[in-house]
């Protein structure tokens, strides 16, 4: 397993080169008048998926396809609408069916949340977790940092 997981601190906006530009509604808001931890999550979804549709080679297709898995989420400090706080994502570990993203989002400089997801390679005919092809795993592991 290739891991930078203990290198880098996902709350320091330099750990990531992807960013989402996001949007505030005023459906984000809960009860409380900031946005919902739900909303947020729903930011770092926005930013995961770009991430995985614009820099991996996963696919999903009649034989295989990939999916989330595990998601953990440590909320930091609170987002207030209006407002354009941006989602980052990154490449954090990579097994040999499997690859954990670390995620935030950001007002300005601050982080308002960081978490971790965990996505796995699936083979579609059996359901079950299979391991990554050697070209998509070579390419995955272009992302980690050196």
């Amino acid at each position: 397993m290739v891991s930078v997981m203990e290198s880098l601190d996902l709350a320091d906006r330099a750990s990531f080169d992807l960013f989402t530009e996001e949007r505030l509604r005023i459906a984000d808001l809960d009860m409380n008048g900031h946005v919902n931890n739900v909303a947020v999550i729903q930011l770092m979804e926005n930013a995961r998926n770009l991430l995985l549709a614009t820099r991996t080679p996963l696919t999903r297709g009649p034989k295989r396809t990939f999916m989330l898995v595990r998601f953990e989420v440590d909320f930091r400090g609170e987002l207030f609408h209006p407002g354009a706080p941006e989602a980052a994502c990154r490449l954090l570990k990579l097994g040999s069916k499997s690859l954990t993203l670390g995620q935030a989002v950001f007002d300005g400089a601050r982080a308002t949340a960081t978490g971790q997801a965990v996505i796995v390679n699936v083979d579609r005919i059996t359901g079950r977790a299979t391991p990554f092809s050697v070209e998509a795993r070579a390419a995955l592991e272009a992302l980690l940092p050196s």
